[in-house]
């Protein structure tokens, strides 16, 4: 009993920003302990190339992954229907506890990153019937964003959801946020010990581009996911309305939203469907704003993952979300964009002024790269975790 298991539903080949962040802090980890194993789904996202494994009929696989072990649970791609992908988070969170269960002597800490949701399940499992030193690393506070979105229809299921996501975190050793904010909303509003707590920032698993990009080109891009906490349709209506002709916006993404957002486009707006990072990278070279689009009723229980892909990408952040959230905040408080406010009317004024300014623009280039450097990184983030794990 001495191996570190990192669980995650996402791992490479899947090429998902969340599964390499999570690859980056095993690859990190291991280099110090020598002991990581990784346990993962088979790709959720992306299709496995012919030169990999053929999956059919095979309900478990394992390799070396940068020299260290990383187990695959076989399962169907991502649903983008609701009911669809619940169960199929069900059926992979069954998996891994009878995968964790016939191997349980093997580790003396497990670290679980909370995509899905249902992970809280798994927290438990380890935590409370195994008897397991468990860190739960805690993305995004799916019930809260449930409630506002209005996604479930039976307020009990949400209510009993919430119990079950509040007793996983008082069951775990440790607890890591993304923000401040979400960690200040878990001790006022769900009771989690302030000990328990740990605030560690995100990070892009990509190679960071120092380049400038072409600071005349009145462009903005979006890439990633669309679905209802994006909330892409309400910035469509704000760009339409706000901004002058002369300026572009390109969509570039997937999600259960696609096809609604695909209608709206015209002459100033491009939808264009997910490509590969590295192709994706070479289309938005040039483009030096990036639009992070967030539903006006979450605050503090969503931190788009995007965000720091921007940011490595070298892109001005462009927030289009509520003021009070915590992406707001962290833009503000590192001087990395601009927050366009629909209610502000002086919001976008301001934006089209300073995005004239070549030398104040130059000057956010430049918190990007210092932001970066001091707090979001591998080598930084993954001593945070070495640091909760030792």
């Amino acid at each position: 009993m001495n191996k570190i298991l990192l669980h995650s539903l996402t791992f490479p080949p899947d090429s998902v920003s969340t599964g390499m962040i999570v690859s980056e802090i095993a690859e990190e980890l291991n280099k110090k302990l020598q002991n990581i194993e990784v346990l993962a789904s088979s790709p959720q996202y992306n299709n496995l190339k012919k030169q990999d494994l053929d999956l059919k009929n095979i309900k478990f696989y394992n390799r070396s992954y940068k020299s260290f072990k990383v187990n695959y649970l076989v399962s169907n791609q991502r649903s983008f229907k609701n009911s669809k992908r619940f169960l199929q988070w069900l059926i992979f969170n069954f998996k891994s506890m009878k995968f964790i269960y016939k191997n349980r002597k093997s580790y003396k800490k497990i670290l679980i990153f909370s995509y899905p949701p249902t992970m809280n399940l798994v927290c438990i499992f380890c935590s409370k019937f195994l008897k397991i030193d468990t860190i739960y690393s805690v993305w995004e506070l799916y019930p809260e964003i449930s409630d506002k979105l209005n996604k479930t229809k039976f307020k009990f299921i949400s209510l009993l959801f919430k119990i079950i996501d509040n007793y996983s975190l008082n069951s775990v050793s440790s607890v890591v946020v993304n923000s401040l904010e979400l960690k200040n909303y878990l001790i006022e509003s769900r009771g989690i010990p302030k000990s328990k707590l740990h605030v560690i920032h995100h990070f892009s698993p990509n190679l960071r581009n120092k380049e400038l990009p072409n600071l005349n080109l009145k462009t903005i891009i979006y890439t990633g996911n669309i679905g209802s906490p994006q909330n892409l349709e309400d910035f469509i209506k704000f760009f339409n309305y706000a901004f002058p002709k002369d300026w572009k916006l390109k969509i570039f993404g997937s999600g259960e939203l696609y096809e609604s957002i695909y209608k709206l486009r015209s002459e100033n707006i491009d939808v264009l469907p997910y490509v590969e990072r590295s192709e994706l990278e070479e289309l938005i070279k040039d483009y030096p704003f990036a639009l992070v689009s967030l539903d006006k009723e979450i605050t503090f229980e969503g931190f788009p993952g995007k965000t720091f892909d921007y940011l490595a990408m070298n892109k001005i952040i462009v927030n289009f979300s509520n003021s009070e959230s915590a992406v707001s905040n962290f833009v503000t408080q590192y001087g990395l964009g601009f927050n366009l406010d629909p209610k502000v009317e002086k919001s976008v004024e301001s934006f089209l002024v300073q995005t004239q300014d070549v030398e104040s623009l130059k000057r956010k280039f430049e918190n990007i790269d210092n932001y970066l450097t001091k707090f979001s990184n591998k080598e930084i983030v993954s001593n945070q975790y070495l640091n909760l794990i030792i």
